[in-house]
């Protein structure tokens, strides 16, 4: 994938920057939320106060560049900073924005200054230095479009704080990337960057996603994409492996199509009559893990009951996720569970008046769960979607009636079908079936036996 970014003006605060081909729409405060970035202030590894430590856990790649320490970095709040030059070389410096969803606007903020290095050049602080911020997504990678502030003296640092850059999600968990255009002769003498924040205005929740075809799960490995299977296996592995926590944002409670249970009744008679009926109704849990194994052709065993008969340590750790979400800390003993399957059984007893039909309508009261399983041991990241049925809000039941149909009437005034079965009590003249001659001297007896019964 490509970056994208262009400049758009130049504040006292700092540069402000927007992501092709048109800025974010402005966020209202109601509407805005933190986002979490990992180690914004690059307070791990933890340096030297005057020196440097090598990585910056949770960003990538983690293996280059530096951190240094709070006296060394001289920011103001006392955070340390990342270089975006080491050891020779221009770096890349990328992490995902955990949480956010693909049309949420999100607005970047960080802090930034020439760099510190005592191997810098006056000429190569004087002026500032220029790095790029950007969106990893598809398009043509841009031109550096960020200078900081300029130092009179090496070693110096000069920080600008507050520096703006807006864009509206193409994906989701979107990826940052701060890239040095620094290219000078001493390639370890860069910008420095840290209190990297971000805030966002969520997209709107899009209801409209069917049950039945929920979309599928993302999964990561640190910052890097990751097969959903994988983790799966990861957090099945233990009742402990796995986190869950569900996004509030985008989880909600709502009411399913409604749908007849049981029979309909047609009322022929000229009388009410009482349909005594005993009805059940099963409402089945869906989630896109189990969608997601049944469209790569490994559906999972039992593969078509929940989740929590065929990944039932995985199905737990969603149970607690979400029982604590719901302000149960402990995720014991609670009202509200996150239950996988349901099943009602009523006795029904409505009235069908003469000439109308009648019938039940159920309306599922359901759950969208939307969350993430996290392992921290290995930095696993699974984003999962659950629709089961709600246990805090109850099921609406419809008894229906109506006038009978043309087809029902003409159905209602037909003939009784009747079998045509003969009846040979009738008289001999009467008879539907013609009887065989009996056989010779049967007469002779039959009148005998006759005598007799007198």
């Amino acid at each position: 994938m490509a970056r994208r970014s262009r400049l758009l003006a130049a504040t006292a605060a700092g540069i402000a920057l927007v992501a092709a081909p048109a800025a974010a729409p402005s966020a209202r405060a109601a509407d805005t939320v933190d986002v979490q970035v990992p180690n914004g202030t690059f307070a791990q590894p933890v340096a030297p106060d005057n020196g440097t430590a090598a990585g910056h856990t949770d960003w990538s790649p983690d293996n280059t560049g530096v951190v240094f320490g709070k006296t060394l970095s001289q920011h103001p709040r006392g955070y340390q900073a990342a270089a975006l030059n080491w050891n020779g070389a221009a770096l890349t410096m990328r992490t995902r924005l955990w949480g956010v969803k693909a049309g949420s606007s999100v607005t970047l903020t960080w802090d930034d200054s020439p760099g510190v290095d005592r191997r810098c050049k006056p000429e190569q602080v004087k002026d500032g230095q220029t790095y790029n911020v950007s969106l990893i997504t598809t398009g043509p990678a841009p031109d550096p479009v960020v200078t900081t502030k300029g130092t009179d003296t090496v070693g110096t640092a000069n920080w600008t704080s507050g520096r703006v850059f807006e864009f509206t999600a193409t994906e989701d968990n979107p990826m940052v990337s701060f890239d040095s255009a620094e290219q000078r002769d001493s390639l370890s003498c860069g910008p420095l960057i840290t209190n990297v924040a971000a805030k966002q205005t969520p997209a709107p929740v899009d209801q409209k996603v069917r049950k039945e075809q929920l979309p599928a799960p993302k999964a990561y490995r640190g910052n890097d994409p990751l097969e959903p299977g994988v983790a799966v296996d990861d957090c099945e592995g233990s009742p402990t492996n796995c986190v869950f926590t569900a996004d509030p944002r985008y989880s909600y409670q709502y009411y399913g199509q409604t749908r007849i249970v049981g029979e309909v009744y047609i009322n022929c008679t000229r009388n009410a009559v009482v349909d005594d009926r005993r009805m059940e109704n099963t409402e089945p849990s869906y989630d896109n893990l189990t969608q997601y194994y049944a469209l790569k052709g490994a559906p999972l065993v039992p593969s078509r009951s929940d989740i929590s008969q065929s990944r039932p340590n995985l199905a737990a750790q969603a149970a607690a996720g979400f029982s604590t979400a719901g302000g149960n800390s402990a995720a014991v003993n609670t009202s509200n569970p996150l239950t996988w399957s349901r099943t009602t059984t009523k006795q029904l007893n409505p009235t069908i008046q003469p000439g109308e039909m009648s019938w039940i309508e159920v309306q599922p009261a359901r759950e969208r769960v939307t969350g993430s399983f996290t392992n921290a041991r290995n930095k696993y990241r699974l984003d999962a979607v659950f629709d089961v049925p709600s246990a805090s809000l109850p099921d609406r039941y419809y008894q229906r009636s109506g006038p009978l149909t043309e087809t029902e009437l003409q159905r209602c005034g037909s003939a009784r079908p009747t079998a045509g079965t003969p009846d040979n009590g009738a008289g001999t003249d009467k008879r539907l079936l013609t009887l065989d001659a009996p056989p010779a001297g049967a007469e002779v007896l039959g009148v005998i036996a006759s005598m007799r019964l007198q």
